[in-house]
């Protein structure tokens, strides 16, 4: 009796004690989790662009902000490659190392990775992260008649299928259809390989004075080059095919490189090269140049300045190769824009840069307020096996900070690096 006596003490002692662990030790689990507060990896996404996830609490010390990392804290599926920063102590930014595919399905895992540098032992609200690239869509049509063949008399209608992404040739003729009057209308392909711009001619059309109207229908699952999600509903848009006697200005869209303005004028049939340029005025006035092309043509110059607007005009009687003239005086006023920030080197056939010569590379920033510049070491035998496979070198410094002298890195290479600001043009000196 004293033993069941002393078990059941012992019994309700234990259930005491468990009763009191959970009582105050539960609240505490509580407090370990993080949650994610806020991400943009969700529902579309651009191709370009980074990958944000802020978190409602504080996960890292100031001190290792702003530094590159390869940890694996989220993971990709498909894999997608790329690297993390810690831009806030509550903020991890993943930067992809190329643009995403086009029209893809990506799931996001997140890792207890992203709490080593805490004391949290949990993430809440990082669930069914699933987020996809912009679908395939036809963004613009154009049709312009041109010459069947050089020295020939008879021109045919040429359409351009302008699409977001590159689409292969061969799959998009296995879904496109066009018809004008309810007709089937055959057509072959001018472009031959991948491509964002589509063109195509039209067969069997006869030369009439008069415009009429096609119907172009694209099926459901045509899938861009490189992408996995093919069209969700059929495109079914329609374009008027302008009289072959009449020239037309179909559109005007102006880019600008940082350097030189272009505006390049889409017409419906191919014009004439003779005094081309008296039938153009820009106010305000710039020196430029004018040149066909095979739907159209284009101005270019270098005294176009970005920022401002420019009135075009085209005057009346401009004529076309297959005998259509502009009737009336066409006018519009473009504008450049922002110019999109990128970085590339103005010598784009060079390779590497020999220890012999001015040792020095020009690089065309734009838009880019602040750079990070690494000069590496790669020796010559290493030169073809890079030139195959890439090269990536590793940052030996914090990023931030400079380098005190040079440090030997994998494969016998030295890196030292610094920090330069966004100019037009820069001129890196090793």
């Amino acid at each position: 009796m004293r033993k069941r006596s002393g078990s059941s003490a012992i019994t309700t002692i234990t259930l005491i004690t468990l009763a009191f662990f959970v009582s105050v030790f539960g609240p505490a689990c509580n407090r370990s989790t993080v949650s994610l507060e806020y991400t943009n990896a969700r529902d579309e996404v651009p191709s370009l662009g980074n990958l944000i996830f802020r978190f409602d609490h504080a996960l890292i010390k100031d001190s290792l902000l702003d530094q590159w990392d390869s940890t694996k804290y989220v993971s990709f599926e498909p894999k997608i490659p790329g690297r993390f920063r810690w831009e806030h102590p509550d903020e991890l930014v993943f930067s992809p190392s190329q643009p995403l595919p086009p029209a893809t399905t990506f799931k996001a895992t997140l890792h207890n990775d992203i709490l080593q540098y805490s004391s949290y032992g949990r993430i809440k609200k990082g669930e069914d992260l699933v987020f996809h690239t912009p679908e395939l869509r036809l963004d613009n049509t154009n049709v312009t008649w041109v010459l069947q063949e050089e020295n020939s008399s008879t021109a045919i209608p040429q359409v351009d299928l302008q699409f977001n992404y590159p689409v292969n040739p061969n799959s998009l003729k296995e879904k496109l259809k066009i018809e004008i009057a309810g007709q089937p209308v055959n057509y072959n392909f001018q472009t031959l390989s991948a491509s964002d711009k589509i063109t195509l001619r039209l067969l069997n059309l006869k030369m009439e004075d008069k415009t009429v109207e096609a119907k172009i229908a694209i099926d459901k699952g045509l899938v861009p080059e490189g992408g996995t999600n093919g069209l969700k509903e059929a495109i079914e848009t329609k374009s008027n095919i302008p009289s072959p006697f009449v020239l037309q200005i179909n559109e005007v869209t102006a880019e600008h490189d940082g350097e030189t303005g272009t505006l390049k004028v889409t017409t419906s049939q191919q014009v004439t090269s003779t005094n081309l340029a008296s039938y153009i005025s820009l106010d305000p006035a710039v020196k430029f140049t004018v040149e066909p092309s095979d739907d159209g043509f284009v101005i270019r110059s270098d005294n176009f300045d970005q920022s401002k607007s420019y009135a075009l005009t085209i005057t009346k009687g401009l004529r076309g190769r297959i005998g259509g003239v502009l009737h009336e005086e066409y006018n519009n006023n473009v504008t450049f824009g922002e110019l999109a920030p990128s970085i590339s080197f103005v010598n784009s056939k060079g390779v590497y840069l020999s220890g012999k010569g001015a040792q020095n590379i020009e690089v065309k920033i734009i838009n880019v307020p602040k750079v990070k510049v690494i000069v590496s070491k790669i020796y010559e035998n290493n030169l073809l096996m890079a030139q195959r496979y890439g090269y990536n070198p590793k940052e030996t410094t914090p990023s931030g900070s400079s380098s005190s002298g040079d440090e030997e890195g994998e494969g016998g290479e030295r890196k030292g690096e610094r920090e330069a600001q966004g100019r037009h043009h820069a001129l890196l000196r090793q």
